[in-house]
């Protein structure tokens, strides 16, 4: 499933479309949630998630993000990034076809974990855990 811009850029569903060097030197060279990461560990992450790719005009990827999910109950949205030159509204972009996809759209809880995008979350539909909220959930490791 792809979804065009009048501009030219397109997300799309597509895992084998993936320039996965590229998303893997974008999780461990510049995210800072996943500096570090090695190629085995992201390769294993596309192939267990849901992924959507994002791709300038002329084809080159330019963002991607995933879901970790069951796709019913529970979908944790992770590893959004949006190379530094085409930032700018593209980001929204990808992340509400991947929340409206049809294997995304009807799941009962989205969370998402960021240190510095609230705002952008926040016109999505997103909200920050309420004081009745905090205390239910529990985090284990980093």
């Amino acid at each position: 499933m792809d979804l065009v811009r009048a501009d030219g850029y397109r997300v799309s569903d597509d895992a084998s479309e993936l320039d996965r060097e590229r998303v893997w030197r974008w999780m461990s060279e510049q995210a800072y949630w996943a500096l570090g990461r090695a190629r085995e560990v992201q390769d294993a992450a596309i192939d267990n998630s849901f992924c959507v790719g994002l791709y300038a005009p002329d084809g080159a990827q330019v963002g991607f993000c995933r879901f970790v999910t069951d796709h019913i109950t529970f979908a944790w949205l992770c590893d959004v990034f949006v190379d530094e030159e085409h930032r700018g509204g593209l980001g929204a972009f990808m992340v509400e076809f991947a929340m409206n996809h049809p294997s995304i759209v009807d799941v009962r809880r989205k969370v998402l974990a960021t240190r510095d995008a609230h705002s952008l979350y926040e016109r999505l539909g997103f909200q920050r855990f309420s004081a009745d909220d905090a205390p239910r959930w529990m985090i284990r490791g980093a």
